[in-house]
């Protein structure tokens, strides 16, 4: 379940070995004076100004910066890319340890020392893999129709990702193995699979949502299952909160349908985007198609290179609204498609 957290180390000692990299500050080019902070100071005694300090590799990346008059070191890391080389399967809950151990283990390699269970919890990201029985297009109307409670800032990356959020939360889904084969790791073998991230993305929020939870002991204490149904609650209680029957009540007329796809491809433009494709969709179609359309632009003298961007326009708002009303290649309807990720995010696996 869990993915991406950021700590806040509370207690950390620099090594005069460590690996840092010092970012100067900012320097004036004509007095070459530059502008620094005290950063830390190391086991030795020396102190080291700057603007910024940072570790950063492959699975791991630690930083220490000044704010609003005070330095915090934070240490960020995706869980599962801890114990493997990607983040398709979860970790357990007898590998959570090693996780941690293995954080800190590095960071003091590094020459950075810290306990990390006394680590104040800035961020967390859980997830669940829901393995599909439809190519992930089949439920784009579905994600395009249904919202999450308080973070309706929808926006659609691509054509297989789709994020809902306010300035705490983060609802997101998208292509698992999409992503992966984007970043260059091997898919083959695995089943089509849509990952669900929540994400608290400040620690109050993180404290809200774990009951008070603010250390790592403290999450540990909170325990696995927990977490785990805390998980699931936040899809079940937001995304998930309508009965299978009430899905097959949401419009699924070709306007809804239409405004939909426009809706997940254009954000808070959508309605006037729709309007536009539509226009000239069915301007092309009475006259006779594009190229008719830019044939009387010419002989009305227009500029070549208005003329060109016209034809561009057309072609792409056919295009969208051909995309709207294109099938999608599954007879499943709307409601069973819900009911289908409904019961695999509620369904707890052993």
């Amino acid at each position: 379940m869990l993915d991406t957290m950021k700590l806040y180390l509370q207690e950390w000692r620099i090594l005069p070995n460590a690996s840092l990299t010092i970012n100067a500050g900012n320097i004036n080019y004509a007095t070459g004076e530059a502008h620094q902070t005290h950063l830390f100071t190391d086991t030795t005694g020396r102190d080291v100004l700057g603007a910024y300090a940072s570790y950063n590799a492959d699975k791991l990346n630690f930083s220490i910066k000044p704010k609003a008059g005070n330095v915090y070191a934070h240490v960020t890391f995706s869980a599962p890319k801890r114990v493997s080389d990607d983040n398709y399967s979860p970790i357990k809950e007898s590998q959570f340890n090693e996780v941690l151990e293995g954080v800190e283990s590095e960071l003091a390699e590094n020459g950075i020392e810290t306990n990390i269970q006394e680590a104040r919890l800035s961020r967390i990201d859980t997830f669940k893999n829901i393995q599909t029985n439809e190519e992930t297009m089949s439920y784009a109307r579905l994600f395009g129709l249904l919202n999450a409670n308080r973070a309706k800032d929808k926006s659609t990356h691509g054509a297989t990702t789709w994020l809902m959020k306010n300035n705490s939360t983060q609802y997101c889904i998208y292509d698992k193995l999409e992503e992966m084969e984007n970043t260059g790791h091997e898919t083959n073998g695995l089943p089509k699979t849509l990952r669900f991230e929540h994400r608290c993305m400040k620690p109050a929020k993180v404290k809200g949502f774990f009951n008070n939870v603010t250390t790592v002991e403290e999450l540990k204490r909170y325990g696995w299952g927990a977490l785990c149904e805390r998980t699931i609650k936040a899809w079940t209680d937001n995304f998930f909160k309508y009965s299978v029957d009430e899905v097959e009540y949401i419009p699924q007329s070709q306007i809804v349908n239409e405004l939909s796809f426009f809706r997940m491809k254009y954000g808070s433009r959508f309605f006037s985007q729709y309007l536009k494709a539509y226009g000239a969709y069915h301007l092309a179609g009475a006259s006779g198609g594009v190229d008719v359309v830019t044939s009387a632009l010419e002989y009305m003298g227009y500029e070549r290179l208005k003329i060109y961007r016209a034809k561009r326009d057309m072609r792409k708002a056919i295009l969208d609204i051909e995309g709207a009303r294109e099938e999608v290649g599954t007879s499943v309807t709307l409601a069973e498609l819900y009911g289908e990720l409904k019961y695999k995010m509620e369904k707890i696996e052993a």
